[in-house]
């Protein structure tokens, strides 16, 4: 698929297994984009092609795989060199040592807009809450490609029914075309293979990227 980010068209592949939602289900967009926090836009959304047919046969799907392309808001119009990626590098390998401390300040005030905006979504009052998130390991780290993954407590209530599942994240920072793209991957976390399914995924998705641009 391509995706247009200030102008450029990035070319994104959609990994094997996965059904990209924007084209697809204006519903689960919709609900991907309430998500959105932080500096970022959500560019792109992928469920698991099995959620994806569960859920338009209307089955209750929980999704406990999905993935997100975004890119940085305050980067898309620019022309982004080498040295601007390199400091985007080390600086998000340095927050990895100290990173509750570092994005707590403003983690409430993103979690309330995104508590907001999924309730206005769905169509009832719910409140998300983000728990501890350890950094796990830095997975690739090269002039094209920062990979890193972290598991992150999530959890949600309704006002009468109260999730909390521990989930993998794993996120690639790709130079493109003089663009930052961020291809990022959630799992639910069961066993230590979660991790490194979920790294393998990321890295053969970040490498698809750049062989397709």
């Amino acid at each position: 698929m391509s995706l247009q980010i200030g102008g450029t068209n990035i070319r994104v592949p959609t990994p094997q297994g996965f059904t990209e939602t924007s084209r697809r289900s204006q519903e689960l967009w919709n609900l991907a984009l309430a998500y959105s926090a932080g500096d970022a836009r959500i560019i792109g959304h992928f469920v698991t092609d099995k959620d994806f047919a569960d859920f338009e046969k209307g089955k209750t799907v929980t999704f406990k795989e999905f993935l997100l392309v975004q890119t940085p808001r305050r980067a898309e119009s620019l022309t982004v060199t080498q040295a601007q990626f390199d400091k985007l590098r080390s600086g998000t390998v340095a927050l990895q040592g100290d990173l509750a401390k570092r994005i707590e300040p403003r983690l409430a005030t993103e979690i309330d807009k995104v508590s907001k905006a999924v309730s206005s979504t769905e169509g009832v009052d719910l409140k998300v809450r983000i728990g501890e998130i350890v950094p796990v390991s830095v997975d690739r780290n090269d002039p094209s490609v920062l990979t890193y993954t972290v598991l992150s407590q999530v959890g949600a209530s309704d006002g009468k029914t109260n999730i909390d599942q521990t989930m993998v994240v794993t996120t690639a920072y790709c130079f493109v075309s003089g663009k930052v793209v961020m291809l990022t991957a959630y799992r639910h976390f069961r066993t230590p293979r979660d991790l490194q399914s979920s790294r393998t995924l990321v890295s053969s998705w970040a490498s698809g990227l750049l062989s397709a641009n």
